[in-house]
């Protein structure tokens, strides 16, 4: 029962915004999580991280997000969160924006994939002509990947293809797998994060476009070495300890490196498309 409660206040912390996280604990360094799958999954998959910094730095990490990804952009923007870790084209409005400071991004560039159940006739993307596609929400970059792959297979959607929009990577798989949907449009990576017999439901039937992928910036209050010495352990725990190479291996990133200034710039159009989401989800 203590487990259970622990967890599930955990789970309701991180929903908290960072201001109000920290206040209940001012040593506490927080770090901004981009709520791509569930808040349970999320926590899971970078507690060996948490734990790590936690080690080095002697002192409490708290892994925040927020209940949808729109709220996390917004809160970003605000320059609630001290750092974060979050989907490229959300990085790239942040640096510009906001001022935050780009530190790492996975080496695995991210693309998307267009999925269908195993046992689906469909073999190509034109056969989903007058069938639904679901995608996550759509300011992510996934679901304009998604998008662009149907308009370059002459499908525009909305007229010649439904699509669905759904709250999480999760949750669009689901559409699938129920019979709500033809296909579905998915991070490769996020895909690899799924457990295989999840993943073992699904083929791939077109590969997207290319981005940069998932990052991690600094807010731009953070001082210079202290933004530095958080780049040092990340690197140490991903190249140096077992625990760091299980994490990158679960979570199919590679590894971390710094990003270009080239390849923050190369985000830019989909930034102007976030933005134009942005202000009309308003």
């Amino acid at each position: 029962m203590r487990l259970a409660l622990t967890a599930l206040l955990a789970g309701a912390i991180a929903l908290l915004p960072a201001r109000i996280a920290t206040a209940m604990e001012a040593e506490t360094l927080e770090i901004g999580i981009w709520p791509y799958i569930s808040t349970q999954e999320v926590l899971v998959f970078y507690k060996p991280l948490q734990a790590y910094l936690e080690k080095r730095l002697q002192r409490p990490v708290l892994l925040v997000t927020a209940p949808d990804q729109k709220v996390f952009v917004e809160r970003t923007q605000r320059g609630e969160y001290r750092f974060v870790i979050t989907a490229p084209h959300y990085a790239r409005l942040a640096q510009k924006e906001a001022g935050y400071v780009p530190m790492l991004r996975a080496k695995r560039d991210q693309s998307g994939v267009l999925l269908v159940e195993k046992n689906s006739p469909l073999r190509s993307v034109r056969e989903l002509r007058g069938k639904t596609v679901t995608v996550p929400q759509r300011i992510t970059i996934i679901a304009m990947l998604s998008l662009q792959a149907l308009r370059a297979n002459g499908l525009e959607p909305g007229r010649d293809v439904t699509v669905r929009y759904a709250a999480s990577h999760n949750s669009a798989m689901l559409d699938v797998l129920r019979g709500e949907s033809a296909a579905v449009g998915a991070s490769a990576t996020v895909l690899d994060q799924m457990p295989a017999e999840i993943k073992g439901n699904f083929r791939p039937l077109a590969i997207t476009g290319v981005v940069p992928p998932v990052m991690f910036l600094a807010n731009p209050a953070v001082p210079t070495r202290e933004t530095a010495e958080l780049t040092r352990i990340i690197l140490d725990f991903a190249e140096s300890t077992p625990e760091g190479r299980d994490f990158i291996n679960r979570l199919g990133y590679i590894g971390f490196r710094p990003p270009t200034e080239k390849e923050m710039q190369s985000l830019d159009p989909y930034v102007a498309e976030l933005k134009k989401l942005l202000s009309q989800a308003q």
